[in-house]
């Protein structure tokens, strides 16, 4: 195993600012259980083209992460498997060297219910009769 550490920025997307810094705070603690990688909150940025504005900028309904780790094949993982439990969830990973691996979420909760009820895999019937 390799010595090396490498970061990434981690970019939780939200339906609002406040349901994006909840996602976040999850998948910080989902992170921080890998061994050896630390997650923290970004410094937050300011917007482009705000400088000099009157009001406070506007809210994105993003939070960056920064993961610092000995490998991130486990934790590109982990993100996988926590984007997946909802379709809400969307993640984009960068890199340090710039190249970008996004995640989407996969199957809704009524969808797993579903498939664990065994109703996932039978076609629906009207009203169950053959004819």
């Amino acid at each position: 195993m390799s010595d090396e550490i490498e970061s990434a920025r981690i970019q939780v997307f939200g339906a609002d600012p406040r349901h994006a810094e909840l996602e976040a705070k999850e998948l910080r603690e989902v992170l921080n259980r890998l061994d050896g990688a630390e997650v923290r909150f970004a410094p937050p940025e300011a917007p482009r083209g705000t400088e000099g504005a009157k009001w406070p900028a506007l809210l994105t309904p993003e939070v960056v992460l920064i993961l610092t780790t000995g490998t991130l094949a486990l934790a590109r993982t982990a993100i996988k498997a926590w984007v997946e439990v909802r379709k809400s969830r969307s993640v984009r990973v960068v890199h340090s060297d710039g190249t970008v691996t996004e995640f989407k979420g996969g199957v809704s909760g009524r969808e797993v219910k579903a498939l664990r009820d065994g109703q996932g895999d039978r076609p629906e019937t009207g009203s169950g009769d053959d004819r």
